[in-house]
């Protein structure tokens, strides 16, 4: 027979912890089951609906939480995001809430919790402490007095009694070294189970977010030609137009004055030099020659020296990423900086570069954050122009982490913005940069305003320029990142792009 090791009773002391705590939020699990038995009578009065928002973002909270101890416990991963439930919603998205796939999965976890978390925390506990006591005060039994015996599950008096007693407690040990993993990992494969989509939600939802991501990439890719298209055209196709008229009037004054033509030879070679230094800001602009040659470290060194606000870089714990993503990252970098000099008001800017490592993937975040005026949003698609400012402008009003829907003033909640964005070479000349594609539902109504940070998700941000919050968010889309934006009145402005490296 094998004698517990000390990695065994590890083992199995994270499997009582475990239990014990599901057998602790047992409590908050029958408290939202009776909220919601009692809220069922009044749904169809109509007062129930005002408690419903409340009721549901609990519930996906508790069932976000467990499917999170549930994972840590099994060494699992997630391979999924759990929506988030915040804001006001009409009666028609109540409805959508609860007769959602995710909500159903919530309810079944719940009445699962309630049923069997309370059984197994009992039991986690009271097998090794009844073992503990029958081992330990069995053999104590002499100390008693006579007219007060030793009474547990039987009256010890004697030394037999005390031997049943200690074979007890062993039994109680066996049945906990036994018993306790087995319901700990049926407790935990059966949150988990519950809780994780199926596999057809799952490819679904893979497949949708998949065209989001291809149409965000297409949208970035056409937005790029464009930019491509104009900055030849208005730069270095306008400048070799002017060298070819000045050689013309060059050779024409050669004809009868040769000295007449040297000073239309010396603005052809002026011309000729600004196209060339076009040509070269254009092919720097799709792909930074500097992120070769020094990395992603070293170019966004180049990058916050040339700002005309005095910033501090932080580059410690950036890793390598691949080539897409660090041009991504540069440019997304560029415009935040662009944008801060533009509209911030600010005397000090903040960056931070780094690799967040998490089971499922690394992911290259680019914090930059200012201590101007605050009140930066990123444009819906339709809002136009004027609110939001898909340029980066900051508009009067504009509360802290908001984002502007059309006909509605602002949006409260998240509205996880991920979009591809234009690319510029330096970070004072970054008013022309490429678009790329954005998602960004407001997953709350038009009602009101909220501070603090906004993520924007996959749905629509105004796509007339590339250029400003809207086209960061639009760039990080196209690589499945998201633009997290927190700008109260007043500010500071922090904006947060996440890139993942596994795209």
């Amino acid at each position: 027979m094998r004698w517990p090791t000390q990695a065994g009773l590890r083992a199995r002391a994270a499997d009582a912890v475990f239990l014990l705590r599901e057998g602790v939020y047992w409590l908050a699990s029958l408290g939202i089951l009776v909220a919601g038995i009692v809220l069922l009578p009044f749904l169809s009065l109509g007062i129930g609906l005002y408690a419903l928002p409340a009721v549901l973002g609990t519930l996906d909270l508790l069932a976000a939480r467990a499917q999170g101890r549930a994972a840590g416990f099994a060494g699992a991963l997630i391979p999924f995001d759990r929506r988030r439930l915040r804001g006001r919603y009409s009666f028609g998205e109540l409805a959508s809430l609860v007769t959602a796939p995710e909500t159903k999965r919530d309810l079944s976890w719940l009445l699962f919790h309630a049923a069997f978390a309370l059984l197994a925390g009992a039991l986690a506990i009271a097998l090794p402490v009844g073992a503990l006591l029958y081992l330990l005060l069995s053999p104590l039994w002499v100390l008693f007095p006579a007219d007060a015996p030793l009474e547990m599950t039987i009256t010890i008096t004697s030394w037999p009694n005390a031997f049943l007693g200690m074979l007890l407690g062993v039994a109680y040990a066996v049945l906990a070294w036994l018993l306790l993993p087995w319901m700990a990992r049926r407790l935990s494969e059966g949150t988990l189970a519950i809780l994780s989509p199926r596999r057809y939600d799952e490819l679904s939802r893979r497949i949708q977010d998949l065209s989001t991501a291809r149409a965000s990439a297409l949208a970035a890719h056409a937005a790029e030609l464009r930019r491509i298209e104009r900055e030849l055209h208005d730069g270095a196709q306008n400048r070799l137009v002017g060298v070819v008229m000045m050689l013309g009037l060059a050779q024409r004054a050669a004809e009868t004055d040769p000295a007449a033509a040297v000073p239309f030879l010396e603005r052809a070679q002026d011309a000729a030099s600004e196209a060339l230094a076009g040509l070269r800001a254009a092919v720097h602009d799709i792909y930074p020659p500097v992120l070769d040659e020094l990395g992603l470290g070293g170019a966004a060194s180049a990058l916050t020296s040339r700002s005309p606000i005095p910033c501090s870089l932080d580059v410690d714990g950036l890793l390598r990423a691949p080539t897409a993503v660090e041009s991504a990252a540069y440019f997304v970098l560029a415009e935040a900086l662009t944008n801060a000099a533009k509209h911030s008001g600010a005397s000090r800017i903040q960056v931070v570069l780094r690799t967040d490592s998490t089971p499922r993937e690394d992911v290259l975040v680019v914090e930059v954050t200012d201590d101007g005026r605050g009140g930066a949003a990123v444009s819906p698609a339709g809002a136009g122009a004027g609110t939001g400012s898909a340029a980066g402008a900051r508009p009067a009003g504009a509360e802290a982490g908001t984002m502007a829907t059309p006909g509605a003033g602002t949006a409260a909640g998240p509205a996880a913005g991920t979009v591809a964005a234009p690319g510029a070479g330096s970070a004072d000349a970054e008013a022309g940069v490429e678009p790329a594609v954005a998602t960004a539902t407001a997953t709350a109504t038009a009602a009101g305003t909220a501070s603090g940070p906004v993520a924007v998700d996959v749905g629509t941000v105004d796509g007339g320029s590339g250029t400003g919050l809207a086209g960061i968010a639009r760039r990080a889309a196209a690589f499945g990142g998201r633009l997290v934006l927190s700008s109260p009145e007043g500010g500071p402005t922090k904006v947060r792009v996440e890139l993942p490296c596994a795209f």
